[in-house]
């Protein structure tokens, strides 16, 4: 099943299984900005990556002495979610645990998703709430939205440029084989990067964004065509596309965590750039998107 928020100005389709937007239509134009889900170069559009964001080292962590497993990216983008809320402009998604998550995640928890869409900008915000009447809640949270490049049908995929903004000096997270090394972070000055297949040849780019407001463009050279993400507190986010297949498509990933380190200890509660909830406390966080 799937959800349809619109204006007069876009036109936002969601997915209840993963409560995963699949498609953003700009009305005047007719352009979808979403990639295709294509299973060929890469299966998703859009998923939410809850309760990790990323890989953990050996798929596994320990908490209260026990061991669980988990794949990257965490469980939510598989689940079913329901709609709590949802009128012509606004939709909510929520998620809360079961069986099934409880075998990968002892921990009880709210999640949802409200995305919403105003003149040709549509925000997403999120919000974990930790229901448990003593024990502490951990995790991370992401987005990973796919957005096409080419958008026109006369454009290639190195027609493309992304640009951040304020420009400035950032620290950049190196990453090997899925694991991070954020004690090795460095100082780089890459506010505008020219798409290619190579730039993604030692996957995602991963920007430590200090919870700064940051805006990050993927758009033409000629700047006909875009889309502008807007993080408003992320702590990190992730660029990422496919390397070598030629998926025409490039990720702007805002994150609230962050993968595993390379000398993780497998501690859930020792774990890198995790976010902790005391009991009955909420956390949110958001972005948007607005299409040119």
């Amino acid at each position: 099943m799937a959800v349809i928020i619109e204006n007069d100005k876009i036109r936002a389709v969601i997915n209840e299984h993963g409560a995963e937007l699949s498609s953003l239509i700009a009305k005047g134009t007719g352009i979808d900005y979403m990639w295709s889900g294509d299973a060929k170069y890469w299966g998703r559009h859009s998923p939410v990556l809850f309760p990790i964001e990323g890989k953990l080292k050996n798929d596994s962590y320990h908490f209260n002495g026990q061991e669980y497993h988990m794949t990257q990216h965490g469980f939510a983008r598989d689940q079913d979610f329901a709609v709590v809320e949802c009128d012509d402009q606004h939709a909510t998604f929520e998620l809360t645990q079961n069986a099934a998550t409880k075998e990968k995640y002892p921990f009880d928890f709210r999640l949802h998703l409200t995305y919403s869409v105003k003149d040709t900008t549509l925000t997403l915000d999120y919000s974990v709430y930790n229901p448990a009447d003593e024990q502490e809640l951990f995790f991370a949270l992401g987005a990973h939205p796919a957005f096409k490049a080419p958008l026109m049908p006369n454009e290639k995929y190195t027609d493309y440029e992304l640009t951040f903004a304020p420009a400035k000096t950032r620290k950049k997270i190196p990453l090997a084989n899925s694991l991070t090394d954020p004690m090795h972070e460095f100082d780089v000055n890459e506010n505008r990067l020219a798409v290619s297949r190579e730039l993604f040849k030692n996957d995602a780019l991963i920007y430590n964004l200090q919870q700064e407001p940051t805006k990050i463009t993927l758009q033409d050279t000629k700047q006909k065509h875009g889309i502008q993400v807007d993080t408003k507190d992320a702590k990190y986010v992730g660029i990422w596309s496919a390397y070598p297949k030629d998926g025409q498509f490039v990720c702007i990933e805002p994150w609230w965590g962050l993968a595993d380190p390379q000398d993780a200890d497998g501690e859930l509660t020792h774990k890198f750039a995790i976010n902790k909830l005391a009991s009955h406390q909420e956390f949110k966080a958001g972005f948007s998107v607005l299409l040119f």
